[in-house]
């Protein structure tokens, strides 16, 4: 616990001293993440054998890999999977990931990041592309998806679907749900996760028409899929992160086949530019929502008979060859 406590009371203080005067990139990284200097100090207590690789995921473990693939003489590499500068609220914490980023990521031998615009929002950030920078995008296995029941269903609804670990505020349900009252003898939606209770109180328990399923193992929220037609990926874009953040739920739905429903931020719309038979982008505000929700229901018809079509284009991408740009990164740069 005592090792635990002063590097939380350590965080704090660099994180205020990052505004005072510059520091080296240890104690930025103490100042970005508690966790940092637990972790260098592990690595140090490693014994020296043969590593290959030391990777990293989050901000607390950048500097660690950096110091530790010089440690073992080992190369480093990083995955940005979000924009991390631009999260949360604390300013000393921006403040320094966006240095230590800005410093470290042109210097290891690989940087993977999970979204294309992710990848140029660093090399604006750095001034400049480093070594190896690839987009790997977080698709999922391919036989997490089934085919699905092509033509209307049977209550003649168009069925959608919202998931998230938690079912709560900020999530941009709060824009949508109200919208959907004057539809609820054409549109069905149903939401998957931990319903907060309070949420619940305001938002659902007025509705009987909404349907609340359990949080789902993955591989069963990927099969549930093939109930719905289309998936409500309406990310309020809360910070610069999701502004530029592709949701998993957004893949989910693009491999499943739906339809995707998706808040304007600017990943959504480069998707869907990408991919224009799988989707629309809509802003969230209370006027936008339901002329978003006409246009699905005038293209009702469409949109259920065409899921194995969408389906099927979507199959050229899954894990399975989006990691394949992974193991020609780690056989490449170790030759």
């Amino acid at each position: 616990f005592l090792p635990w406590a002063v590097s939380v009371f350590w965080e704090k203080c660099y994180r205020l001293a990052g505004f005072l005067f510059p520091m080296p990139l240890s104690l930025q990284s103490k100042g970005v993440s508690r966790r940092s200097g637990l972790l260098v100090k592990q690595i140090k207590k490693l014994k020296q054998q043969q590593y290959n690789w030391v990777i990293g995921h989050n901000p607390g473990a950048l500097y660690p890999v950096y110091f530790g693939a010089k440690n073992f003489n080992a190369q480093a590499a990083f995955d940005v999977e979000d924009y991390h500068p631009g999260e949360g609220n604390n300013p000393g914490e921006q403040r320094l990931t966006k240095l230590l980023m800005n410093e470290l990521l042109p210097k290891l031998d690989y940087v993977s990041f999970a979204s294309p615009l992710m990848k140029k929002k660093h090399i604006e950030d750095c001034g400049k592309e480093g070594k190896n920078w690839t987009v790997v995008l977080n698709f999922f296995a391919a036989d997490d998806f089934k085919k699905l029941p092509t033509g209307t269903n049977n209550n003649h609804l168009l069925k959608l679907v919202w998931f998230s670990q938690n079912i709560n505020y900020k999530r941009g349900l709060e824009q949508v749900i109200p919208a959907l009252d004057a539809y609820k003898d054409k549109i069905e939606l149903t939401l998957i996760g931990n319903m907060k209770e309070e949420f619940y109180k305001e938002y659902v328990a007025p509705r009987p028409h909404i349907k609340i399923i359990p949080p789902q193992e993955q591989k069963a929220l990927h099969h549930l899929m093939g109930n719905f037609d289309i998936g409500l990926a309406i990310e309020p874009g809360k910070d610069k992160n999701n502004f530029i953040a592709l949701a998993n739920k957004l893949i989910t739905y693009f491999q499943s086949g739906l339809y995707i429903l998706a808040s304007d931020t600017p990943a959504h719309i480069d998707f869907l530019n990408t991919f224009p038979q799988h989707g629309m982008a809509v802003n969230l505000e209370k006027e936008n929502v339901p002329s978003a929700l006409n246009k699905l229901l005038l293209s009702a018809k469409e949109i259920q008979e065409n899921k194995n079509t969408r389906m099927a284009a979507s199959a050229a991408y899954s894990w399975e060859k989006e990691s394949e740009k992974l193991l020609q990164l780690w056989k490449n740069t170790s030759a």
